[in-house]
């Protein structure tokens, strides 16, 4: 049980949720509950807050919780609000990707005993290998030129479960080379990514008997960012509550659902909110942006949901830019003109409360070329980042906060990064080991406190001194090892980020030195007092003549990064985009034209 300290630490703070009916009501939900957070709504302290609750008063060690979320920058957020609170993750405490869940808890306890057609031990292909199985599983079914691409392979394999169940001959083909992948993966004994959570729903689908010892360890699961998972997770969720006997909470917002593309579907988190067993509670107070864009933001979806900003009298603005020069006009008229007077605009305003959001890393390449020719500092979040936020590079950002300055106020603390290192350990570590791996993390970070280094020097000495043994040791950490080995090169002499120091590189999702570069898809759960919105052109965001799904969701991304911005939103477009042959003069986005349109009949035209 937490100790009396930790209990006191969350009651006073779910004291301040007595002024919000949606928050309370979740946070005294006793079964199953479904919470519907839109934006700003205060969802992840909501979230934390009831996490806090079941582990001092619901459950007793060594039983917990287990806490689902869409990525590992979502699950480190959660850890590091936990860790204010006094708790972190522990063997009754999970905080992760849905993939970790599935690996840790479910495939490595017991998928051998369920006789599931994966190899043991685990060991999981990293991106180089798997990408180079798919394109040869790829060529030998289709030929060297077939046009399928691997997204689509992912989206199939995470949303179709039932190969017997395709309906149109691409289906069949996807199906096919789906086959191939997997057969070549197990030619090599590995497993991917996307088969962790697959033969997870696989097996507390199949098997009964895997869902009172499931139960037994974790009696409650949380789900974060529930929209943004998927059917395979969908149909663990269901099985483990409505057959299982766990208890549900899952917070979501079907409409932020912009990951149609990896499989996801918002409405499943519509399916499971309607169901007559579940506890249904909406947040619709937005703590984050002014009433003029909280306003705007409805019109922009296009239906009314009733939120409204906590303080109607906060002043925001919203602007709609033509930049005739295309998107490096408009880069450069954001980094020349709108950043300086959103600086000068607030006193102690930083860089980093600043973000220019954009469609791809093609756009973030023009964006990043005139940020650098500037003379600004950046942090960039997209495709084209020197490496992937996977759990062995964010734990390797964490420890560089703690020694440029963090173990002097315990943000983020000791334990917490010991814990979270042991947790890479495969193997099960009596006590006595344990502590000894703790002794040794503890006296090297400890010797590795220094305010002012280059970042490759640290990672350099936490590799040599403690990671690349446990690399060798750990063969299921392959893939994430090649995003630490990207790390390393990024930061060497002549690469990316050879000149980020410790403070930086701690820093990275969050620097106030460092103008923050993203996709819109990226910028989802973050906010920043402005959001400058680039590349808004027909052709773009939307694609010309998309289907009315693909445009919905278009609509759900403009939306998301609209629902960033605390004070100001600055929309920039130019009319054109660059095509095939030349300009192609298709217009602004029409989703400019219709939020002008009702926002000055609403008379909310500034």
């Amino acid at each position: 049980m937490p100790s009396s300290s930790v209990s006191s630490a969350y009651l006073a703070q779910a004291a301040d949720l007595a002024g919000n009916p949606g928050q309370q009501a979740a946070y005294d939900s006793q079964g199953h509950c479904v919470v519907l957070a839109g934006p700003g709504s205060g969802k992840t302290k909501t979230l934390v807050l009831k996490l806090a609750r079941i582990l001092a008063e619901d459950v007793r060690a060594p039983r917990g919780a287990a806490c689902i979320t869409y990525s590992q920058e979502c699950a480190r957020e959660l850890t590091r609000r936990l860790e204010g609170l006094g708790l972190r993750e522990a063997p009754n405490l999970f905080i992760g990707t849905v993939h970790g869940f599935c690996l840790r808890h479910l495939l490595m306890p017991y998928g051998r005993l369920a006789k599931l057609p994966i190899p043991f031990p685990l060991a999981v292909a990293t991106q180089r290998v798997s990408d180079r199985l798919l394109r040869q599983s790829g060529d030998a079914l289709f030929g060297p030129n077939h046009p399928y691409k691997a997204i689509d392979l992912g989206r199939h394999r995470r949303s179709v479960l039932d190969r017997n169940s395709v309906m149109w001959r691409s289906e069949e083909e996807l199906a096919a080379w789906a086959i191939a992948y997997e057969a070549a993966l197990r030619n090599e004994g590995l497993i991917d990514y996307d088969d962790m959570v697959v033969f997870g729903q696989r097996l507390i689908v199949e098997h009964d008997w895997v869902l009172p010892l499931v139960q037994a360890k974790f009696p409650v699961l949380a789900v974060d960012e529930y929209q943004d998972l998927g059917v395979a997770l969908h149909r663990i969720v269901k099985r483990l509550a409505f057959d299982g006997g766990v208890r549900l909470f899952a917070v979501g917002d079907a409409d932020q659902s912009i990951y149609g593309f990896t499989g996801a579907d918002g409405g499943l988190l519509t399916e499971l909110a309607a169901r007559d067993d579940i506890e249904r509670v909406q947040l619709q107070l937005n703590y984050r942006s002014g009433t003029r864009i909280v306003n705007a933001s409805e019109l922009a979806l296009g239906e009314a949901r009733g939120y409204r900003a906590n303080d109607p009298t906060r002043q925001a603005s919203i602007a709609f830019v033509l930049r005739p020069g295309g998107l490096a006009d408009q880069a450069a008229h954001a980094i020349a003109q709108i950043i300086p007077a959103a600086l000068a605009a607030k006193p102690g305003r930083t860089l980093g409360d600043i973000a220019i959001l954009y469609k791809d890393y093609r756009a973030g390449d023009v964006v990043a070329e005139v940020a650098t020719a500037s003379g600004l500092d950046y942090i960039r979040v997209d495709n084209a980042a020197p490496y992937r936020k996977v759990g062995l590079t964010s734990w390797v950002e964490d420890c560089a906060a703690w020694c440029a300055g963090g173990w002097r106020i315990g943000r983020p603390q000791l334990r917490g990064l010991i814990e979270r290192y042991l947790a890479f350990r495969r193997a099960h570590l009596d006590e006595s080991q344990a502590k000894r791996e703790g002794q040794v993390l503890t006296a090297l970070l400890w010797s590795l406190r220094q305010d002012v280094q280059p970042a490759r020097e640290f990672v350099a000495a936490l590799r040599t001194g403690i990671l690349d043994d446990l690399l060798d040791a750990e063969s299921a950490l392959a893939d994430q090892k090649e995003q630490l080995d990207r790390m390393t090169a990024a930061l060497a002499e002549g690469g990316a980020l050879a000149s980020l120091d410790i403070v930086s590189l701690g820093g990275r999702d969050g620097s106030p030195a460092h103008l923050n570069l993203l996709t819109l898809h990226s910028a989802k759960g973050c906010e920043y007092d402005v959001v400058i919105m680039v590349g808004l052109d027909l052709g773009n965001l939307p694609w010309r003549n998309e289907s009315p799904e693909k445009l919905r969701e278009s609509r759900r991304l403009f939306y998301v990064g609209l629902t960033r911005a605390r004070d100001e939103v600055h929309m920039l477009y130019s009319g054109f985009v660059d095509g095939r042959f030349g300009p192609m003069r298709l217009g602004r986005s029409p989703f400019l034209d219709e939020l002008e349109n009702r926002m000055r009949t609403a008379g909310l035209q500034q």
